[in-house]
């Protein structure tokens, strides 16, 4: 009779292990003893070898036969308790020395603030991974480390998305140390791409922060595209952040707005606008008419606000026709009750009128729109998109013109 138990242990041990992943719990079979976590897998393993009793033996042969199987199973563990409740089994282990285990994590050299993110994120992860492993003999892993593998890859990917935990296990005195070492996992941010755009500076002004953008973010190379998502957040503060401390920014009293989308190559957009001045500079042709010739001109503005969220501005500008050297100069008034949108009136000279006018200041990349009429009843427009940050066309009308339309190509300096 012990041959046979020998027997029909080893093959029901091997039945369990090919089966306990990959078999869905037997409704008859409980086990209580082990971590929450691995009751489903223990469960799965008993159903196997309980499936596969002559449920025509006697229950206390069945019962003898599950006790061995299950000693051998479940290293670290000893059968409490094993009887019948009706038709099912009951199961209960008991751990025959729990380790005290320490959570070590192999987290990558990052710079600061992204080393303050990463300390954050691991702690979390450590502390749930500790209680995870917490009472757990060490030579269960020789049967649990499978699941306890998937459990850990769940909690790094809730915790720290984007990393991958490769799991090694020392002994050091009485001190069982799980080590988690990171690593990123595709795809990972490749480049970053960033766009400055101002509808209250002159491109000259702010085209080389590309850059200090360029220097600053290049710590984000390599770092996994959900890792960053997930601090999306901190990533635009921290970009407006030390683009803030520029002198320029400082001098010019400017709002630094950044948006970003995490992706292998990031869109970075940086919106720096002047809460004090507007400089503008332009040079403009046009094309499919001959009453317009070469333009330069400059928009010059002094800011305050009034309101909450409601600027108002008091500007003057020039415009330089470039083929006789004409000046036509305008002083005005305008407000903004909406983010990029203004209306003002202004008077020209020399030809001495007054213009209501409105301007749509749309982004890079996006249509924009200005309109100006006289107290004549003369109307002048312009219905644009710009290209990047240098280079805009645009639809131009113009009623006291002969060839009322035409097509302006304009370049911002």
């Amino acid at each position: 009779m012990s041959g046979f138990f020998r027997a029909a242990v080893k093959v029901l041990v091997a039945a369990a292990l090919i089966l306990w992943i990959s078999s869905p719990a037997l409704a008859g079979v409980k086990v209580e003893g082990v971590p929450p976590w691995l009751e489903t897998a223990a469960t799965r393993s008993m159903a196997a070898v309980w499936g596969e009793l002559d449920p025509r033996q006697e229950e206390a042969t069945r019962l003898a036969v599950v006790k061995l199987v299950a000693a051998r199973l479940f290293e670290g563990y000893s059968v409490g308790l094993a009887e019948m409740e009706g038709p099912d089994l009951h199961l209960v282990l008991k751990p025959e020395r729990g380790a005290a285990w320490e959570v070590e994590g192999g987290v990558p050299s990052l710079p600061s603030p992204l080393s303050d993110w990463m300390d954050s994120d691991w702690q979390l992860a450590r502390r749930r991974i500790g209680d995870l492993v917490a009472g757990l003999p060490l030579e269960a892993l020789n049967w649990a480390d499978a699941v306890l593998r998937i459990e850990i890859a769940e909690i790094l990917k809730e915790n720290l998305p984007g990393w991958r935990g490769s799991l090694i296990v020392r002994l050091e005195q009485e001190r069982s140390i799980l080590k988690v070492s990171l690593s990123p996992e595709q795809p990972v941010i490749l480049a970053v791409t960033p766009r400055v755009s101002s509808t209250s500076l002159p491109t000259l002004l702010h085209s080389d922060m590309k850059e200090d953008l360029l220097k600053g973010l290049s710590p984000l190379i390599g770092l996994p595209v959900a890792w960053v998502a997930r601090h999306e957040k901190q990533v635009v503060e921290w970009t407006a952040g030390f683009l803030g401390e520029q002198s320029r920014v400082e001098n010019l009293k400017m709002n630094v707005k950044v948006q970003m989308k995490p992706q292998p190559v990031t869109d970075l957009a940086v919106r720096l606008e002047s809460r004090r001045y507007t400089i503008w500079a332009w040079v403009a042709g046009y094309a499919g008419t001959s009453d317009r010739y070469p333009e330069a001109g400059v928009h010059l503005g002094r800011k305050a606000q009034l309101f909450p969220h409601w600027d108002v501005e008091l500007y003057g500008e020039a415009l330089f026709y470039l083929n006789d050297w004409d000046l036509e100069t305008r002083l005005g008034f305008r407000w903004s009750p909406w983010d990029r949108i203004w209306v003002g009136v202004e008077r020209s000279w020399p030809d001495e009128e007054t213009w209501w006018r409105a301007w749509f200041d749309g982004p890079v990349r996006s249509p924009y729109a200005w309109i100006r009429g006289s107290e004549e009843g003369s109307v002048n427009l312009g219905i644009g998109y710009r290209l990047n940050e240098n280079l805009s066309i645009e639809l131009h009308y113009d009623d006291r013109d002969e060839n009322s339309s035409s097509v302006r190509l304009v370049g911002n300096l």
